[in-house]
């Protein structure tokens, strides 16, 4: 199907961007690898698509002990660039999509999009991210877990920008990211972001977030508080994957059942922590 008829705009600053956004009723274009396949299934129909894919002052990766990535930075720059206390979002990056999609699409245009299968979005809300959000009014910043609303619903309004993601480094975790797909690079069946600290052999800190199991990314903070100060044995892992599931209730489709996908999440969580465990 050929998408509706919708006019084009190409600003030259994020300042354009806004004020067009502001008197106009407009979609945000940031890499279209999400939003070009909507328009065509008609799903949605803007008056207007507002490209800022190439507007360099979005597009950049700060280090420090709050990093900064901006919206418009491409998939493959961060699968690229190592950034201490955050190989996590190297290893993500790098597992989105195929190469064609890596290159050509957006960490803003993904977390907007929203999808609850996407990888983004559980990796952000485990690092407890802070998305910073422009409109004319000003702006404003809200953390990562507030900002998914839901199935393609986020915190941004129809005249807002997604600036820049605000992420806290987690230098001396253990730290990965795991998914499982029916196909080479297709979007998660279920995936799983994982960060574990542990000092003298007891978890000092955990955080778990699963995408591909809800309308928005599930942290499972019952699961994390189970594992803090154990030595990790069997027995803590097993308590954990039980709790990870707990009132879960994944959607079946033709990819895997409700309960496969729960069989799924615990298989992942145990062999990802079994694999932390008997790192060096």
């Amino acid at each position: 199907m050929y998408p509706a008829q919708v006019g084009y705009y190409r600003p030259d600053s994020v300042e354009e961007a806004l004020d067009f956004l502001d008197s106009n009723e407009g979609k945000v274009l940031a890499g279209g690898q999400s939003l070009i396949p909507m328009l065509k299934l008609r799903i949605l129909k803007p008056k207007y698509l507002v490209d800022i894919g190439d507007l360099k002052e979005l597009s950049f990766i700060r280090e420090g002990e709050v990093a900064s990535i901006g919206a418009t930075t491409r998939h493959s720059e961060l699968a690229s660039r190592k950034v201490p206390g955050l190989e996590i979002v190297q290893e993500t990056a790098s597992k989105v999509g195929d190469i064609q999609v890596r290159n050509m699409g957006t960490v803003g245009g993904s977390l907007g999009n929203a999808d609850p299968s996407a990888d983004y979005p559980a990796l952000f809300t485990a690092l407890d991210a802070t998305m910073v959000i422009r409109s004319k009014k000003g702006t404003r910043e809200v953390k990562a877990g507030d900002f998914f609303k839901g199935a393609f619903t986020t915190a941004l309004e129809p005249s807002d920008i997604l600036e820049q993601i605000k992420v806290p480094t987690y230098k001396g975790y253990r730290q990965a990211y795991r998914k499982v797909v029916r196909r080479a690079g297709d979007f998660a069946l279920v995936g799983l972001a994982l960060l574990l600290k542990m000092e003298a052999g007891e978890v000092k800190d955990v955080r778990i977030s699963f995408t591909g199991v809800g309308e928005r990314p599930h942290r499972p903070l019952e699961a994390e508080n189970a594992l803090k100060d154990t030595k990790l044995t069997d027995g803590d892992v097993s308590r954990a994957m039980e709790l990870a599931v707990k009132g879960v209730n994944p959607p079946s489709d033709s990819r895997g059942s409700s309960s496969y996908r729960r069989e799924v999440m615990k298989r992942l969580l145990k062999n990802t922590l079994e694999e932390m465990r008997g790192a060096s």
